[in-house]
């Protein structure tokens, strides 16, 4: 009877590094999301601790409170903007901002942005494919569906604007593209966006 060779030493590296790198793709997951809320956590306590030094006496003070009155300020400021007074002061505080140089760009792309992805789909933050030649597609988002009221073209096609993310880095584009080269797509933005930023490696689950 014939005995099975034995694995070579090559073959059990490639095994012995397929599992690590597979074992890696389950803890660094979650390693990164765990450290990132902690730091949230952290910084968030670090910031409103002195707060509380200031009106309560040391003895008072418990670990956790700094979050926890983070999250409630959030809440309590979702909240009062729905008053139309406050929404009045917000607006003009708003004004005030886009006048300040530099800090008009960093407020207004930074809002823009925030706005855009916490809009329900019913609002518009609609998942297209942009044709861009040789049978190519691109996924993108449409952020405004007649740039042309603020910008002028070169020729009075109609046009709309869409965001192109780029894969594993922080970034992208903006093209203002024909409408006949857009398509919609049944996509939730979440899912689209998840898509993009793993380059289509996270469809194959």
């Amino acid at each position: 009877m014939m005995r099975s060779p034995s694995r070579r030493p090559a073959d059990s590296v490639r095994h012995l590094t397929a599992t690590f790198l597979r074992g890696l793709g389950v803890v660094l997951p979650v390693a990164l999301t765990a450290w990132i809320i902690v730091w949230l956590a952290t910084a968030t306590e670090s910031l409103l601790k002195p707060f509380f030094d200031l009106l309560l006496p040391p003895q008072y003070y418990l670990p956790g409170l700094g979050l926890l009155s983070g999250v409630l300020l959030v809440l309590a400021v979702g909240v009062l903007v729905q008053l139309f007074v406050v929404r009045r002061l917000w607006e003009a505080l708003e004004r005030l901002l886009e006048r300040i140089p530099l800090v008009k760009t960093l407020y207004a792309a930074i809002s823009d942005f925030l706005d855009f992805f916490s809009r329900p789909p019913s609002e518009g933050s609609t998942v297209v494919s942009v044709d861009v030649g040789q049978d190519a597609l691109l996924i993108g988002f449409i952020t405004d569906e007649a740039p042309g009221r603020t910008l002028n073209f070169s020729n009075d096609r109609d046009r709309v604007a869409v965001y192109l993310p780029m894969s594993y880095q922080v970034g992208g584009y903006t093209l203002m593209v024909p409408r006949d080269r857009v398509t919609e797509l049944d996509l939730d933005v979440a899912d689209a966006m998840r898509l993009v930023l793993t380059a289509g490696i996270q469809s194959r689950d």
